[in-house]
């Protein structure tokens, strides 16, 4: 192998590392990082896109690979503010006595976490993460389905819960993506998670978007949804021009957390 070569292979690789570690990577940063332009890091992002390993978004990239424990865990340290200040504003949206679907991922694990200034609510989740963050309440009502529990991410899973979302009707339905696309098409890579997040939609009042910044602009494999269906997203940071244009065509109110 040629020099030339051997060095890009070992920068794609250092390349792919990184954006698997955290999630998401500004082209910036992977310029910074691997002291490279810009110009060279576009390019070996679209090698990474072509063999799927990566997805292009606006001035960045996310992983689009099977993720393992390891990960995960480093997924949970990712971008801890920006989901922090998110889930403080979604708690300030629920009031007392609430009835919730809470979805999966470490957004709605912070989440849970913020619910906590609540009090008196009744909390349904597929998520043993989330719940496990509430069950020290005696306040707080928790419903699980039955299933086995997920390692990688604490989802329960299994043809045990079919069925167990439709009993409930929900005063609001907490749901986070993998993507919301620039044609508002909301999207998830796990067929299991869409199918009961769907069903929570349906059943809710109002339904809340928990939007971080890496998320905008990425189509997920299994569409979940449209914009439109959703009431309120909550963002980290100002929202870009694109995404404010989006909400305002799809009549989502559209929050800053801060």
């Amino acid at each position: 192998m040629a020099r030339d070569d051997a060095a890009k292979v070992s920068r794609h690789q250092a390349l792919l590392d990184l954006i698997e570690a955290r999630g998401y990577l500004s082209l910036t940063e992977a310029s910074q990082e691997l002291a490279v332009s810009e110009q060279t890091i576009r390019r070996d992002v679209l090698a990474l896109q072509t063999e799927g390993k990566v997805r292009k978004t606006h001035g960045g990239v996310t992983f689009a690979g099977v993720l393992d424990q390891g990960t995960y865990m480093k997924r949970q340290m990712a971008q801890p503010i920006e989901k922090l200040v998110i889930a403080k504003r979604v708690a300030d949206l629920i009031p007392d006595g609430a009835s919730v679907f809470l979805d999966s991922g470490t957004t709605c694990e912070a989440i849970a976490e913020a619910l906590l200034v609540r009090r008196g609510l009744r909390v349904v989740t597929y998520s043993f993460r989330c719940a496990a963050r509430l069950t020290d309440r005696d306040d707080i009502t928790v419903a699980i389905p039955g299933g086995i529990v997920r390692h990688l991410d604490g989802a329960i899973v299994g043809p045990l819960d079919d069925g167990f979302i439709e009993q409930f009707s929900f005063d609001f339905a907490v749901v986070a993506v993998s993507g919301l696309n620039h044609r508002g098409h909301l999207g998830d890579d796990d067929a299991f998670e869409v199918s009961r997040v769907r069903a929570a939609m349906d059943k809710a009042g109002q339904t809340i978007l928990a939007l971080t910044s890496d998320k905008f602009g990425i189509t997920g494999l299994v569409d979940l949804a449209d914009f439109s269906e959703i009431d309120i997203a909550v963002v980290n940071g100002p929202p870009s021009d694109d995404l404010i244009d989006l909400a305002h065509k799809k009549e989502v109110v559209l929050l800053q957390a801060d």
